[in-house]
């Protein structure tokens, strides 16, 4: 069965701008007008009024900051963070005189020839 079509005057700029909007998302008039009806009745909103900030919208808008901050400080770790971490660690270990003493006998345990395990 098919639908019954009826007829609405219109602006010819209107019904350019309609159009072109109509071509640029592939879908015929019809669905068009019905996907704008239906996004403002679903959405309570009138096109007619300014957007309220609804709980919804601002809970939105707080996601979406709240994902590029987070973002910004993995970035921030990966970049910055952990390899100074990294390069303080080995200062503070080259700095402990426990690793140091250490360090220094095994460099002259390594250059002494005299000593018995050295050639083996």
């Amino acid at each position: 069965m098919s639908k019954n079509f009826s007829r609405i005057n219109f602006h010819s700029e209107t019904v350019d701008r309609f159009k072109k909007y109509a071509i640029e998302n592939e879908v015929n008039y019809t669905e068009t007008l019905e996907a704008m009806l239906d996004f403002f009745e679903k959405n309570y909103i009138s096109p007619f009024k300014p957007f309220p900030l609804t709980n919804y919208r601002l809970l939105h808008i707080f996601n979406k900051r709240m994902d590029a901050l987070e973002s910004l400080l993995r970035q921030m770790e990966k970049d910055t963070l952990e390899p100074t971490l990294k390069i303080l660690l080995d200062i503070i270990k080259l700095a402990d005189p426990k690793n140091r003493t250490r360090h220094l006998e095994k460099k002259a345990y390594e250059e002494d020839d005299t000593h018995p395990d050295f050639y083996k």
